[in-house]
């Protein structure tokens, strides 16, 4: 799938949720209850929470690197 980082955003903004796949492990990324989420799958301390969409990736850090540097190295899953 060609599906570039400002897609991802733009979908993000809308309120679509992900699922995607970085080095073998699964992880969710979108909007829930009001506030933006991230997790990965099976691990709930892994959870990190922003105000907006920008708040949230500004957090949310792959092998120390942010999602928009590992870009690349992301295989997306499913797009709700």
């Amino acid at each position: 799938m060609n599906y570039s980082y400002e897609e991802f955003l733009k979908d993000l903004d809308m309120g679509r949720e992900l699922h995607f796949i970085f080095k073998e492990e699964n992880y969710y990324i979108g909007c829930g209850t009001g506030q933006f989420m991230f997790w990965k799958f099976y691990d709930s301390a892994s959870e990190i929470k922003g105000e907006h969409v920008e708040d949230l990736l500004r957090k949310v850090q792959l092998d120390g690197k942010l999602i928009k540097e590992v870009w690349d190295l992301i295989e997306i899953d499913i797009i709700f």
